[in-house]
């Protein structure tokens, strides 16, 4: 009998060393799993419609000349003309269009977002009751200070509309555009992912109609 529990102790002994050396046919294995960062890419949903990034507020000056014409030539001269002009406050505001998706891709220490250049909003919106509208006569006949004010505020609009795609009014609200890009981003992605650990870097393309 003490032979017997002696051989059964040496038995499961050999077996157990093997188990150790090899491992069980139907064992499971360990490995470190590696994980794809999702920090490198975020994509961002964002709703349709425009995204208002800056407003720009000038006092702008205008003036308009009527004179009468004489057989097609004009007469200002000789008869007289009106100056007529305007000072008020415009607000030039500038906005981007919402894609789908925003994509920032992670560059090094901060995350890249690339968007369209903000484009105005047309016509400029006018502070009416500060504006200042003046009118010079030369001349006895002059034209009435009604019309010449009419086409005053009629080409007033034009006028405003084309300054407000002036590349040096493009460039004094660049600043401001890019803050509220950036802050609109880190707030999608708070609410989207988490919180981000890198700065935001927003990268305008020019020229580029959205």
């Amino acid at each position: 009998m003490p032979v017997l529990w002696t051989i059964v102790a040496i038995a499961v002994g050999v077996a157990g060393a093997l188990l150790y050396t090899r491992g069980l046919p139907w064992g499971s294995t360990e490995e470190q799993v590696r994980m794809l960062d999702p920090a490198q890419v975020v994509v961002l949903r964002t709703p349709g419609g425009f995204l208002e990034v800056s407003t720009l507020v000038k006092t702008e000056e205008f003036r308009w000349r009527s004179s009468y014409t004489c057989l097609g030539q004009d007469c200002g001269a000789l008869l007289g003309e009106r100056i007529g002009q305007i000072r008020v406050p415009v607000h030039y505001t500038y906005r981007l269009p919402l894609a789908d998706t925003w994509t920032l891709t992670l560059d090094g220490d901060v995350y890249m977002l690339s968007v369209p250049a903000p484009k105005p909003l047309l016509p400029p919106g006018i502070d009416t009751p500060k504006a200042q509208i003046t009118s010079e006569r030369g001349g006895l006949l002059a034209p009435g200070a009604a019309a010449n004010q009419a086409n005053l505020l009629k080409n007033l609009g034009p006028e405003l509309a084309q300054r407000a795609q002036r590349v040096e009014y493009l460039q004094q609200q660049m600043p401001a555009a890019e803050k509220t890009v950036r802050e609109f981003a880190e707030k999608w992605m708070k609410e989207q992912r988490t919180e981000p650990t890198r700065p935001v870097r927003v990268e305008f393309r020019m020229g580029d109609s959205g």
